[in-house]
């Protein structure tokens, strides 16, 4: 897990070294819809833009953080998402995990393996789950399958109110092999904003879920 932690480390100090967000970093709206803004910026020699969204949930932080780091129960929200599934957890707030989304014919599906791991950064007030793309013995790769060569991001949240949590969801990412134009286009407008409309969702749905976790960190210093 050592050696995971560090390429993961190298990847997101990479990601976030230049800021977020703000047109004088390069940084160009893409779509703004049901209450989710996307913002892109060009990544020099990538098929794709480095993508930002954001939107603001009226639950607290910590109901939003529950329903992210359930792993298994990703593909009920995550957009295009088909599988999602530990590979190892150790200890709680680091993990290795499996992600695959499906593509429509004839391009073919892509899968990921990530370490993550989850930071309280402020108590009660901010929370972040970082991910980047690692190579694992758990999860090899699959035939018809294309593994992604990159991809790493945050879920950044913010306790506006004990009710009202900001999400802010980084990604950059190559998918691998060959797409053609309207699939690029389309993993770059969907993934975001179709993550963050089904997180809301999600949310909502699983109120009262996951009282225990939500305890949990809420003690947490």
């Amino acid at each position: 897990m050592r050696a995971s932690r560090i390429a993961a480390f190298a990847l997101w100090a990479a990601l976030f070294a230049a800021g977020t967000g703000r047109a004088e970093d390069g940084w160009r709206p893409l779509v703004t819809q049901d209450g989710v803004s996307v913002v892109e910026r060009d990544s020099p020699g990538r098929a794709l833009p480095e993508l930002e969204a954001k939107v603001e949930i009226d639950a607290g932080i910590f109901e939003v953080l529950a329903v992210i780091v359930d792993v298994p129960n990703q593909t009920k929200w995550m957009h295009d998402c088909v599988e999602a599934r530990f590979v190892r957890r150790d200890p709680a707030d680091v993990a290795v995990i499996y992600n695959r989304t499906a593509q429509p014919w004839p391009v073919s599906d892509r899968d990921v393996v990530l370490h993550t791991e989850v930071v309280l950064l402020e108590p009660g007030k901010r929370a972040a789950v970082r991910f980047a793309n690692v190579e694992d013995a758990g999860a090899p790769p699959v035939d018809s399958v294309v593994r992604m060569p990159r991809l790493a991001g945050v879920w950044d949240l913010v306790a506006l109110s004990p009710t009202r949590t900001r999400v802010t969801y980084r990604l950059d990412a190559d998918p691998g092999g060959s797409l053609p134009t309207w699939a690029t286009a389309r993993f770059s407008r969907n993934t975001p904003l179709q993550s963050l409309i089904g997180l809301r969702n999600r949310v909502f749905a699983t109120q009262d879920q996951y009282t225990e976790f939500v305890a949990q960190w809420s003690a947490r210093r």
